[in-house]
């Protein structure tokens, strides 16, 4: 008797455990699925057109993927080939450039939120929501802010933004003036810095296929204190594949 009584008080226990063990699991899994919900696109669209991300300055490239959450606080962007974002907070020669970013509104008041939204034609910004300072939106990348989008498709327009600039002569400092020219790469884009042009251009050749679609370019540094001359770097565009600078 004792032995069934035993028996009996054991396995209440078990079934006691069991279901004490049960249960925030299932609370766990609950939570997640309501984070995922949470975190889900309410609103998917692709743009057709140019658009304007609120008062960052930034424009979206046609093509550009924007997922506008169920809670209206942020819009996930994914751009579409060919460009990337650009955040001076990121060391260039470390990374590859993001083609994700995500666009929220901050309060200026802690505590307090702002939500997004997007109109076609006018692109989106910032509502006030539960925010009774003001709201400001930006771009940021894994915590990163990102200042503008770049086409790396346009190397002229590339070749001349200042923060790219900028790196080539980071990444050409320790070049000797004895050198008469040099292959580089900066994010992907290759170009060749150059110091003796006469004896460059016999060689340099720019060819696709046989069509003349591909062109020679060139772009000056701008001259800084105590140079004689402005720093060149060339490279071929065209539009056709396989558009690249080779020396013969």
């Amino acid at each position: 008797m004792k032995r069934m009584i035993c028996v009996c008080l054991l396995s209440t226990l078990l079934v006691v455990a069991c279901k004490k063990k049960e249960q925030p699991v299932a609370e766990l899994g609950k939570s997640v699925s309501e984070a995922a919900k949470m975190a889900s696109c309410g609103r998917e669209i692709v743009t057709d057109k140019p658009v304007k991300a609120g008062e960052t300055g930034i424009i979206l490239p046609v093509g550009t993927k924007l997922c506008i959450t169920t809670d209206n606080l942020e819009v996930r962007v994914e751009l579409p080939n060919g460009y990337a974002f650009l955040s001076k907070e990121m060391s260039m020669t470390e990374r590859a450039l993001p083609v994700f970013a995500t666009y929220a509104c901050y309060c200026s008041v802690v505590n307090n939120a702002c939500q997004v939204f997007y109109a076609e034609g006018l692109g989106f910004g910032c509502l006030q929501s539960s925010c009774t300072g003001a709201c400001t939106g930006k771009f940021t990348y894994k915590g990163y802010s990102v200042d503008r989008v770049i086409n790396l498709a346009d190397k002229t327009s590339f070749f001349s933004l200042v923060e790219i600039q900028e790196e080539i002569r980071n990444i050409t400092k320790d070049v000797s003036p004895l050198e008469t020219y040099g292959k580089f790469s900066l994010l992907g884009v290759s170009f060749f810095f150059v110091q003796d042009e006469k004896t460059f251009l016999e060689k340099a050749t720019c060819d696709c296929e046989g069509t003349q679609a591909c062109k020679l370019k060139v772009v000056n540094l701008p001259l800084r204190s105590g140079e004689e001359a402005a720093k060149k770097i060339y490279f071929c565009e065209g539009g056709c594949n396989g558009c690249e600078l080779t020396i013969n």
